[in-house]
């Protein structure tokens, strides 16, 4: 037979000692229960407790809900239900996750979601009684989780202003940044990056909140500090010093996408990523250098459409300086002006052709695919090209030269 659930005693016995909010909370339900603030972060959960299931051990233990809990959790409906709503939420099993039953409720103010209790009722047969319980508990605990965001909001304003130092480069000495660093909570050991992640639009408070939380809940790399600027998220990226950091980014980079775009329908969200560095002095180079990919996949949206590293940018990190020199020097490529000149006189497409050619590294057969044309064809355009522009396609460096003036003359038809 269940528990018949007791109402807590008074409202100050539960706020006054917010370790005890779970073993509270659970007394009065007849089961085990756990309170997470809106990241999953362990507030409080009940002690001493028999038949706990996989999914509620691992969260103890780390202190926080595994990731593959949470993305099961989104997999299923069970998060947006809870974020949609301050009702209680009955969960069936999820056996790939390690879940038994649960019956959960996210604690809110107006609005906004700034928790959930969870409580495991694989032995209690749910009544009404327990669903009013929990609803009750949760405007209980919300007052607490007021308290503590109250506090944690503080500290992340002194936080921002000294990202953006950080940022912008403002602040270099390294004693400086060290000391700052401790005073405001933030671990600047290890390797660090920036990455910038750009939405179509301006965020909402909704999506800055998602975007918040996704930051916070997904497990690969350590979120040091974020800030939200108009319609870009900034974050700093920690890894430790011994771990790969560069493919921790990318796979961070790309799970916050996906994540992004399955959770909210954000098919244009645009992310990149600068130089990892083991010092934070250099936190404003990789900051540019983030800026400067989403720049550059504006600029070239075929070529850079799957790039999102700086580091994969390649001759393209210094396409736009050397468009510069060009235009201080009165630069221009001969033989290219001597094809533009024989595809407007006959109607050809020549140059076209050899963009295509050296964008495929000299690959006959993928450029004519991509041209739909014989790989003949291609051929014989190809020794009108060497014969007009007297062009060696055996020299590297001349192909090189060749390349990225195209690209520079690609660039300049779209800035016109």
């Amino acid at each position: 037979m269940s528990p018949t659930p007791r109402t807590p005693k008074t409202l100050n016995d539960l706020i006054d000692s917010p370790e005890g909010l779970a073993d509270r909370i659970a007394e009065n339900l007849g089961c085990p229960v756990t309170i997470e603030d809106a990241n999953h972060q362990i507030v409080s959960y009940s002690k001493h407790e028999e038949r706990v299931d996989d999914a509620r051990t691992a969260t103890i233990m780390r202190r926080k809900v595994p990731e593959s809990v949470v993305n099961g959790l989104w997999k299923h409906g069970i998060m947006a239900r809870l974020f949609e709503s301050g009702r209680p939420v009955i969960v069936p099993p999820i056996e790939e996750i390690g879940l038994g039953r649960r019956l959960a409720v996210s604690v809110r103010h107006k609005e906004e979601t700034l928790g959930f209790i969870w409580a495991q009722t694989a032995e209690l047969t749910i009544t009404e009684e327990h669903l009013q319980t929990i609803e009750d508990a949760s405007r209980i605990v919300s007052q607490h989780l007021l308290r503590q965001q109250a506090k944690k909001k503080k500290s992340e304003e002194n936080q921002k202003e000294f990202f953006w130092q950080l940022l912008t480069g403002s602040l270099e000495n390294t004693s400086d940044i060290k000391r700052l660093g401790k005073k405001y909570q933030m671990n600047l050991q290890g390797q660090l990056c920036v990455a910038v992640f750009e939405f179509t639009e301006d965020l909402s408070q909704s999506v800055e909140r998602q975007a918040y939380y996704l930051s916070e809940t997904l497990y690969q790399t350590r979120i040091v500090s974020r800030i939200f600027d108009n319609h870009q998220l900034i974050l700093l990226v920690r890894t430790d010093p011994k771990e790969d950091a560069e493919h921790l980014s990318r796979a961070f980079l790309n799970d916050f996408t996906l994540k992004m775009k399955e959770r909210l329908n954000f098919d244009d969200l645009k992310g990149a990523v600068g130089l990892v560095y083991h010092t934070p002095s250099f936190i404003h180079s990789s900051y540019k250098q983030a800026l400067k990919v989403l720049e550059l996949k504006d600029q070239f949206p075929k070529a850079l459409a799957e790039v999102d590293h700086y580091q994969d940018l390649g001759i393209y990190q210094f396409i736009n300086e050397i468009a510069e020199l060009q235009r201080n020097e009165h630069y221009h490529n001969h033989a290219l002006r001597k094809i533009k000149s024989y595809d407007a006189d006959n109607r050809a497409a020549l140059l076209e052709t050899l963009s295509v050619f050296l964008a495929h590294n000299s690959n006959v057969h993928k450029a004519a695919e991509e041209m739909h044309i014989h790989t003949n064809t291609l051929n014989y355009r190809l020794k009108r090209i060497r014969e007009i522009g007297g062009i060696d396609f055996k020299n590297a460096n001349q192909k090189m030269m060749l390349f990225i003036d195209l690209l520079i003359d690609e660039k300049e038809k779209e800035d016109l």
